[in-house]
């Protein structure tokens, strides 16, 4: 605990500060600082990229996917690979539907006739 007048440690139980002399009957007991448990800590920025990255590797990356998914090991990893998960169903759901708009309306056929010539020129 430390003297809310000049910041210097004291004593629980004390009534005044030994440095400053301030009088500290006043003060509410404060919580003990406690440490962050390991499956609550934080990721930073660049996990989330390093995260990113990872997961992004077609065969390493899906199974790295699907453990960490369901590991408790650390709850903000866990919840990132629960959020990738949800971005990649949003992804199929949004290429299904285009192509079946595009198979619908014959866009498909040109589609594929402009990428064969690509092909081709290459």
């Amino acid at each position: 605990m430390n003297c809310p007048n000049c910041g210097s440690p004291i004593e629980p139980a004390a009534t005044f500060c030994t440095n400053c002399g301030a009088h500290l009957s006043n003060i509410p007991p404060q919580k003990p600082v406690t440490a962050i448990p390991k499956e609550y800590k934080p990721i930073g920025a660049w996990g989330y990229v390093g995260w990113n990255i990872l997961f992004a590797i077609p065969v390493v990356g899906f199974v790295l996917l699907i453990v960490f998914s369901f590991s408790n090991s650390n709850i903000n990893r866990r919840n990132y690979a629960r959020s990738f998960w949800c971005t990649l169903l949003v992804a199929v759901v949004l290429v299904i539907v285009l192509s079946i708009v595009a198979a619908a309306t014959g866009t498909m056929d040109e589609l594929m006739q402009a990428l064969q010539e690509l092909q081709g020129s290459l």
